[in-house]
């Protein structure tokens, strides 16, 4: 039983983990997409 418990925890962090990092590296590309079409704009 502690064992089940344990494993859905580790998942549930996995799963929370990978959605965080997707999230954060959208977030990162976005802000580069946007800094490159300034300076596009700029030259």
């Amino acid at each position: 039983m502690i064992h089940t418990l344990a494993k859905l925890k580790i998942l549930k962090l996995t799963i929370l983990g990978a959605f965080g990092a997707d999230v954060g590296a959208t977030t990162i590309a976005k802000e580069m997409r946007k800094k490159k079409e300034t300076e596009e704009i700029d030259e």
